[in-house]
């Protein structure tokens, strides 16, 4: 008898236990959105030639762009980023006293903006100007810190730099009407 009633307990605790454990998924994460929002498309294999004016790590360059031979391109590509960061300012003795963050609420927030810039000229007069932005919000508690700022850095410039080349290949016959597309 006392077995059944054991049970009886845990099968009565299950759905208490799958409601923290739910609340504690929700309770952090990152969210992420992006403008301009535009078809995310497969673009391999399409580029656009020119001088490429950027110092920095190719890696975050679009892939859609790519360097010519001197004399032979017109064009000249521009690319720039530039990320922002902030976090709340809540006292982290706060969650001491709120009983709900031991279920897993979250306790603050983590806010990151990447913004990247294409400009393309030809000769020295702005033919296009593509941008895209990137914003994160994450939340953590006290058993999930999440990403970290370079985790989420990293992710938001290859989502800016995947939704420049989805603008950029929509925007091909402007460029093949230039000769400038490989």
């Amino acid at each position: 008898m006392g077995r059944k009633a054991g049970k009886g307990l845990c099968a009565a605790c299950l759905p208490g236990v799958m409601l923290l454990l739910l609340i504690n998924a929700l309770g952090c994460g990152t969210t992420m959105a992006i403008t301009p929002q535009v078809a995310i498309r497969d673009v391999k294999g399409y580029q656009v030639m020119g001088k490429i004016l950027y110092d920095g790590n190719p890696d975050h360059l679009p892939r859609t762009v790519a360097n010519g031979n001197p004399g032979e391109s017109v064009l000249s590509f521009q690319f720039s980023y530039q990320c922002a960061y902030g976090s709340d300012n809540t006292s982290q003795l706060l969650p001491l006293f709120n009983p709900l963050s031991i279920v897993g609420f979250p306790i603050g927030a983590n806010t990151l903006v990447v913004t990247e810039k294409l400009d393309v000229y030809k000769e020295d007069l702005l033919i296009k100007s593509y941008t895209a932005t990137c914003m994160m919000d994450k939340t953590r508690n006290l058993f999930y810190e999440g990403e970290t700022y370079s985790e989420l850095r990293k992710r938001g410039l290859i989502a800016a730099r995947n939704n420049i080349e989805s603008q950029m290949y929509e925007d091909k016959d402007f460029f093949a009407n230039l000769n400038a597309v490989k």
